[in-house]
């Protein structure tokens, strides 16, 4: 089974040891998304198609302008059909996680068991 997006918003939850903070969505988001902190100060759909600077984990869904809590580093329930200890990668479908790299290899973090992602970002491709 491939790594997919926990699609029960209630399952979504930091665990201890998570950083989170507070941040304003700049458009639609569903609870679990890979997020991104853009330019304009709003967190939205991270997307392989680009270099992904800051890079963390929506708790909640809302639409643009509403604030949420997003896991930034550290382990958070998210995912379904993790494989422990894979890599986890922002997919080049918005928003998505792929245990394959998207085509500008920005690393969210890495597979801690079936459900959780550990949420540790950094960039490998720039070009």
């Amino acid at each position: 089974m491939a790594i997919g997006l926990d699609t029960t918003a209630s399952n979504i939850k930091p665990l201890n040891g998570s950083i989170v903070i507070r941040g304003t969505l700049g458009e639609t988001v569903v609870a679990g998304n890979a997020v991104t902190l853009q330019s304009d100060g709003y967190w939205d759909q991270s997307d392989g198609n680009s270099a992904q600077l800051n890079v963390g984990v929506a708790v909640q869904g809302g639409v643009a302008g509403d604030i949420v809590d997003i896991v930034v580093f550290g382990p958070v329930q998210c995912v379904t059909g993790g494989t422990p200890a894979a890599t986890v990668w922002v997919s080049d479908t918005d928003g998505d996680f792929s245990e394959t790299a998207g085509t500008k290899d920005t690393r969210i973090g890495f597979v801690l068991s079936s459900t959780v992602v550990f949420v540790q970002p950094q960039i490998v491709d720039w070009s």
